[in-house]
């Protein structure tokens, strides 16, 4: 993979058609799967990852849900797939468009949480919610 953008940050946009916040907190290398002695990786690999917190919507009531993603590469194009730390089964899946701006698809197993196209656009470091480093 190359170069990893910094993705910390207030990212905003929609879901589905319905208001999404992602906040990043931290990005780090994070182990996926592979043999462990104790807390030690002995064989696989570490992938680029982030956490953070996810605020959508699910009829008029805002939803934040604490969120760990995984960074990758989809067809030559940085990916970054999340996974909201709930029961439900959500995920979105976004491709890298440019410094400012993530796009991809997000789906949940419930009918009534947004389901479908997600547009995110970074919101600037000195703006009202940007928390950028």
């Amino acid at each position: 993979m190359s170069q990893v953008p910094d993705l910390r940050g207030t990212w905003t946009g929609t879901w589905g058609g319905t208001p999404l916040t992602l906040v990043v907190v931290t990005q780090e290398e994070t182990p996926t799967s592979g043999v462990y002695v104790g807390p030690w990786l002995l064989f696989g690999q570490q992938l680029p990852g982030v956490s953070g917190v996810l605020t959508f919507t699910v009829g008029n009531e805002a939803i934040s849900v604490n969120v760990r993603g995984r960074l990758g590469d989809s067809n030559g194009r940085l990916t970054l797939v999340l996974d909201p730390l709930t029961v439900n089964g959500e995920q979105i899946t976004l491709t890298h468009v440019d410094e400012h701006r993530l796009a991809g698809v997000g789906t949940s197993r419930l009918s009534w949480e947004p389901q479908g196209p997600v547009e995110l656009a970074r919101q600037a470091a000195d703006g009202p919610s940007g928390v950028r480093p």
